[in-house]
């Protein structure tokens, strides 16, 4: 991985965050909530929006949404800049941080691929709140929360982004990623969020690609995973960066 120089999103390690985060949003533990999320920190009801004049309460449940959005984001963009300072701390390990974050990888590959279990990851972590905090404040809160709780599907795809930030030598990396990987997962939500009065009935016809989101993160992390224990990954980060650049 490249420790100077400005990043781009045309760097390999950064389609791999977008991406990450993208899936994260079709995963079975987070696709199926975003309904109720939406209803919970706007306080509008389905039904309500259904019927009393879109505009209006479109508005407010993108308001709240963007709210929502940045609650978790910051705190993944905090976690990446940690993780990339304790790879910083520990460059002189960088060698055998790269090969055992490898080997994570091609476990949490292997895990969303069903071919190991995991009991620590099969256990839901997460944060209930039974009242939502008052106005835009309290969406941020709730964003907050839902970034702190660690599910089967955000966890490890989380863990990765955070392991292949804990490589870099450059601060800034960490910060980048997670910036990408909430991007990811953030772009897709606002998109429900101006889709609301549609939500469920786009869910009913295309819910069933939350079986093949988990797959494809197995696939992607695995051949990282080979990558770094075989130390090839600056190789072809680069070359697929060099091809991607304008």
């Amino acid at each position: 991985m490249s420790t100077s120089g400005p990043v781009s999103f045309a760097d390999l390690t950064g389609i791999v965050a977008f991406t990450s985060g993208l899936l994260s949003f079709f995963s079975p533990c987070v696709l199926p909530m975003v309904p109720s999320y939406l209803i919970f920190i706007s306080g509008i009801t389905f039904d309500d929006y259904k019927e009393l004049g879109h505009s209006k309460y479109r508005g407010i449940v993108l308001v709240h949404s963007l709210a929502f959005v940045l609650g978790f984001s910051f705190v993944f963009v905090t976690l990446g800049l940690s993780s990339s300072v304790l790879g910083k701390f520990l460059s002189n390990y960088q060698t055998y941080i790269t090969r055992i974050g490898g080997l994570m990888l091609i476990v949490l590959g292997l895990y969303y691929l069903n071919v190991i279990r995991i009991p620590a990851l099969d256990r839901e972590k997460v944060i209930h709140l039974q009242r939502k905090p008052v106005g835009l404040f309290g969406s941020f809160l709730v964003g907050i929360t839902f970034s702190l709780g660690w599910t089967p599907c955000i966890g490890p795809a989380l863990s990765s982004i955070l392991i292949i930030a804990s490589t870099s030598e450059n601060v800034r990396e960490g910060v980048y990623l997670l910036g990408l990987y909430s991007l990811g997962l953030a772009i897709p939500f606002m998109i429900a969020a101006m889709l609301f009065n549609h939500l469920f009935s786009l869910l009913l016809r295309y819910g069933a690609i939350m079986r093949y989101s988990m797959k494809i993160l197995g696939v992607l992390f695995i051949c990282i995973g080979l990558l770094f224990v075989s130390s090839y990954w600056v190789v072809v980060s680069g070359r697929i960066g060099q091809m991607l650049s304008p």
